[in-house]
């Protein structure tokens, strides 16, 4: 019961985790639809808004289609997931400003890294912090389960998102170099617009059929 108890809590804040980080990818993917429009860049602003289609149709059709239906959980447990996903949402602009960084410097060779370790070792001073943290919120959330905890949970998660806004910046202006760099040839774009079209249209369709599969089960 004790190991099933485990894996159920380390589950659900595995869950709360990307719950966060989808979110905060999803707000990070609109604001380069916005950069990408503004920049005078409207056919990948195009390819980017069609590519979110994938991922938000196929959520909304397996959320409608699902049918289990959970007990209410307690306000603590809620709170408990919500502080969590916050650290999903930090570890999301922090990937972002790594792709961003990866671009601006090595793909362009724009910008240099500010960081004394330099690019790449400069990842490890960000993952120097948010991976104890990540550790440490998860014994005080899910592991003590104690109100105590739960409040010395959230200036920590403040600071994490303290930590994360200031990756998202940096991130915000590296993709600015992205804008000003990226082109695509008339042809390619065709091409990219064509296929993504089409995986929208597959994706949906091949997750209804999975879903209306009958489901057998053994005696």
């Amino acid at each position: 019961m004790g190991e099933k108890t485990f894996i159920g809590s380390f589950m659900g804040s595995l869950k709360s985790l990307a719950q966060g980080f989808l979110v905060a990818a999803g707000l990070i993917w609109l604001f380069n639809i916005f950069a990408l429009f503004r920049g005078g860049e409207a056919w990948l602003a195009l390819l980017y808004l069609l590519i979110i289609v994938i991922p938000a149709s196929s959520l909304t059709y397996l959320k409608l289609k699902s049918t289990n239906h959970k007990a209410a959980s307690d306000t603590s447990e809620k709170w408990r997931n919500l502080l969590f996903s916050f650290q999903g949402v930090a570890l999301a602009f922090w990937m972002f400003d790594i792709a961003t960084t990866f671009y601006a410097i090595n793909v362009t060779g724009l910008a240099v890294e500010l960081n004394p370790l330099g690019w790449p070792l400069g990842i490890l001073g960000a993952f120097a912090y948010y991976a104890p943290t990540l550790v440490f919120s998860y014994i005080l959330l899910f592991k003590i389960k104690e109100s105590i905890a739960l409040c010395a949970t959230i200036p920590l998660t403040l600071i994490t998102l303290g930590m994360g806004a200031m990756n998202l910046m940096a991130g915000t202006q590296n993709f600015q170099v992205f804008v000003d760099t990226a082109a695509l040839a008339t042809g390619v774009q065709y091409g990219l617009l064509e296929l993504i079209i089409m995986v929208n249209l597959a994706v949906p369709l091949a997750l209804k059929r999975m879903v209306s599969q009958p489901k057998f089960v053994l005696s």
